[in-house]
């Protein structure tokens, strides 16, 4: 383990709900601070019923960002995140046994190092054809998209989830992972808008949730954050 040094003290402890049927209020986390992508409009989506993952990813990015770690490796990263992910909103209750991220390491080794994250993953994923060809069509659209402004980005990700939850052949797993997925897109672009940043590596961040989210939705956000903390410290083993 090499220079792990966190500022614990100052992190608050998050409890998570991991259940295919939560729905809630979504909290809204991003700062109203001046910026050249500020916009009008949050990010978030209360039709989705996991939009509270979105919301806690940003929520725990934002606490590390403000603590001073040097993370030399994934596997320190999922230390990381396994510190500061537990008790968040309080009153909702940890129902999952198997979101500990140090127990994926070289599942997130393996997304961080590929050269088409979302294909790879997509290609093992327990998603039905049709969902994974849905899901493989958004994610190329958001690319597409993911210089214009956010306004536009967040209709169009809001019309999609729509449609995914009309959408009568999809099972509620393949509308568990896909939304829970969309979620953590639409939050995270939201934060490197106002953060005046490009969203650089946000396909990998989207191949992680969604390898994640097979599981359960904390472990979508979480590998989604843990995958975009290695790209932006060039962590790859």
């Amino acid at each position: 383990m090499k220079n792990l040094k966190l500022c614990l003290a100052i992190l608050p402890l998050f409890t998570i709900a991991c259940t295919e049927e939560y729905t809630g209020e979504v909290i809204e986390t991003a700062h109203k601070t001046g910026s050249a992508h500020k916009t009008d409009i949050g990010p978030d989506n209360t039709a989705n019923p996991f939009d509270i993952a979105g919301s806690i990813h940003n929520e725990i990015l934002e606490t590390l960002e403000q603590t001073n770690f040097n993370s030399q490796s994934v596997e320190e990263i999922t230390i990381l995140i396994d510190s500061v992910s537990a008790v968040y909103p309080p009153e909702l209750v940890l129902l999952s046994s198997n979101a500990t991220m140090s127990t994926r390491v070289s599942e997130i080794i393996w997304i961080v190092n590929s050269n088409n994250a979302i294909d790879d993953v997509l290609a093992v994923s327990s998603l039905g054809v049709n969902a994974k060809t849905s899901l493989l069509t958004f994610v190329n659209s958001l690319v597409l998209a993911s210089d214009g402004p956010y306004e536009d980005i967040h209709s169009m990700i809001v019309s999609y989830e729509a449609d995914i939850l009309s959408n009568t052949e999809f099972t509620s797993d393949d509308k568990r992972i896909i939304l829970t997925t969309t979620s953590v897109a639409r939050y995270s672009i939201y934060g490197e808008k106002r953060k005046d940043k490009d969203w650089e590596t946000g396909v990998t961040k989207i191949a992680a949730a969604v390898s994640g989210a097979e599981e359960c939705m904390v472990l979508g956000l979480k590998m989604a954050l843990t995958v975009g903390l290695c790209h932006n410290n060039n962590i790859t083993q």
